[in-house]
Parts: structure tokens; sequence; C-alpha cells
């Protein structure tokens, strides 16, 4: 059973002044890991559905992004992952690389908070986002920070009918620009693409190590064929005419959340598709993350963004200082309208409590098992 409701000492409205003039101490991310999902959404070990982006010759322009009506009913969107369910599995894979036993003999995770991109992104996004909520279900066990967005049946998403037509819309015509645009690896045919290749990043953010996975694209460059490190970019759309209201809008929007996506996982180019209102693309230009956030910089702030991630991190830190459990869940909260952060919380388990019961045994039973070999060994 849930706590009552709680208001968190934070508000995405309310940066100090010190925010504004520098940005927090952030490392390089560092690609740690990979794995695909499947077109049903199935985990993959292996980097077989990465797509690689290519630049189009001036004859296939322009095309349009309306499916055909045979692709409208094939063509399903991705399945949105539940929880953190991939990177689980991922861990799982790759138990020797991330799990060490601490200083009281326990195993644990080599990370201090596991979560989607998507989870950082919102935060950041905060400061910017007056219409639509989020919420946040967090859970710590074994000294790490477990957070990952989760749908709040009790607290809807504010005009959600208006964003959940423009998301379908959007995600209809990125699946053409997609197959226009990008080619499977070798291993997989175009008719793949209809699957996802994930990078799992390190970050380092004021000391707190970040361990978070994030859908990618690469690009088709001479590292491909020599096998050194892939260039990752990513994809977007961009109406080609808009005033200047429209601008201001489209850079707090769009522009913002490329930019952090862009940001946490190290990306540099940024491919930008410009469609009319009929959605034909007439061009696809490259643009740096660099020049991205410098064209808005009347309209966001990276500081701020950058200083309320910290600032909520450590607010979750101190909240869950004293928790160590698989099922007790905090449900985080944020309130677009004002920017207020509440919160609530259930020792047992409930619908939201998300760290599995199979890890936690995992983790359990490989510390008995090491613990009998190092008896055996002495």
């Amino acid at each position: 059973m849930y706590s009552n409701y709680k208001i968190l000492n934070i508000n995405a409205r309310a940066s100090p002044p010190q925010d504004k003039e520098s940005f927090p101490t952030v490392k390089q991310p560092i690609h740690v890991g990979e794995y695909s999902l499947s077109a049903e959404g199935h985990f993959e070990n292996s980097p077989a559905r990465i797509c690689f982006l290519n630049q189009l010759p001036l004859s296939q322009f322009p095309f349009t992004l309306i499916p055909n009506v045979e692709d409208m009913h094939t063509k399903k969107s991705k399945p949105k992952p539940r929880y953190l369910d991939n990177l689980f599995y991922f861990l799982r894979c790759s138990w020797d690389s991330f799990i060490k036993r601490n200083v009281h003999g326990f195993l644990q995770l080599e990370a201090d908070i596991v979560c989607s991109r998507e989870a950082l992104q919102l935060i950041m996004c905060a400061p910017y986002e007056y219409k639509n909520n989020w919420t946040l279900a967090v859970s710590k066990y074994r000294n790490t920070i477990y957070i990952c967005p989760v749908h709040n049946a009790e607290r809807p998403l504010s005009v959600f009918d208006e964003k959940h037509f423009k998301d379908l819309l959007m995600a209809n015509w990125m699946r053409t620009l997609r197959q226009h645009c990008l080619t499977a690896g070798d291993s997989y045919q175009q008719s793949k693409l209809d699957g996802q290749y994930y990078c799992v990043f390190c970050i380092e953010i004021c000391g707190l190590q970040v361990l978070f996975d994030a859908p990618i694209l690469a690009e088709h460059t001479p590292n491909t064929f020599y096998g050194l490190p892939k260039t990752f970019v990513d994809l977007k759309l961009r109406l080609d005419t808009m005033n200047r209201t429209e601008w201001s809008a489209h850079n707090r929007n769009e522009v913002l959340k490329w930019w952090v996506e862009s940001f946490l996982v190290g990306i540099e180019k940024v491919y930008i598709a410009y469609h009319d209102k009929e959605a034909n693309v007439q061009k696809i230009k490259h643009t740096t993350v660099r020049e991205l956030w410098r064209e808005c910089e009347h309209d966001w702030s990276p500081n701020i963004c950058g200083n309320f991630l910290r600032r909520l991190l450590g607010s979750i830190q101190m909240l869950l200082a004293h928790v160590d459990s698989a099922s007790t869940v905090y449900i985080l909260e944020y309130e677009a309208k004002n920017g207020s952060i509440s919160y609530k919380y259930a020792e047992e388990r409930t619908e939201h409590s998300f760290i599995p019961d199979w890890f936690r045994l995992m983790m359990e039973e490989r510390m008995e098992h090491l613990n009998a070999e190092i008896r055996f060994q002495i």
C-alpha cells in the first residue's frame, strides 16, 4: 500500500542563479555494451539489428513520408520496452563485466544509477516542459538506484490526446524515413529494419556512475569497414517552413530533446530531414550538436538542464539513502503546470515494482555460489 503524497524539495521552475552560470561536471559517455530488439520486441544479445545511415543522392528527392496502404496495414509501431527489463537481460548476459563483490562480501552492480536515456531526458527537459506530466518509478537494491518512466493512470498526461496523435504520426513518418535512409547490418536484410539496435553507456555525472541504454544509429564511414569504433549519429524530422513563434516552440520542445539525447550518448552529428506540410521531404542536412544549442540560446539553457539533472539525482539519492529492497518502489510525479515533483512509496511489491525476482535471486544465488567456492579453496 502506498504512503500519502509528499512534495520533494525541488522545483523545475526555481533554478538558483548559480545554475545558469556553468554546466555541472559531466564526463564523456563510454560505450560499454550493446544489444538488439527484434521487431516483436524480444531481447537479442547481439548487435545484429544495427542500422547505418546513408546520404541519399539528389536524384532521390523529394519523397513522401506518407506510408502506402500496404505498409499501414502490415507495419506496427515498435513495442516500447517495459520498465528496465532489457537492461536487466543485458546485465545477465554481461554479468562478469558489471557485477562485483563489495567490501561487505555482497554482490552488487558497479553503478550508482541504472536507467534508460528517456528517464535522464525527461529530467533534463523538465525546466522547459510546461505541457506534459511524467512519472518515474525508483527503487534501490544493493546500493544501486534504478529509475524508469512509467504510465500512471491516476495522473494522466496533459494534452494527452494531441500528443498521442502527434507521436503516432511522427512514428509513421519516421518509419518511412528510415526505409529511405537506412541500411541494415550485414547479417540482416533491409526488411529487418523493424528491429532496433541499442547501446549501453556509462556516464559520470558529478561523481555518480550512471549506466543507461539508448536506441542508436550509426553512420557509414571507413571505420565501419576497418573494424574501428562506429560513428553514432541521429536522424530527425523538421518542418521546412515556420514562423517566429513556431520556431521558438520547436526549439524549446523538439530541439531541446534532440540536444539532450545526443549529448547523453556523445553524438556529435545530427541529420535533419526537412519536409513540407504535405509530408514531402525536400532535403536532408546535417548539423552538429553544438550548433543546435547555439541556435537556441534564447530559448533554453543547457546549464539549467544539466544542473536540474544534478540536483534531482542528488535528491533521489538522499530520499532513498536508507532503502535496500528490490520490492520497495518510490513513484515520482512531475507536474508540468508548476514544475513541482511529488512522491509516494510502497515497501511491499506493487504493480510498479520493476526489479525482477529472477535478478534478485541471481544476485543472491551467485553470491552463495562464490562463497561456496571460497570455502572449498580454503
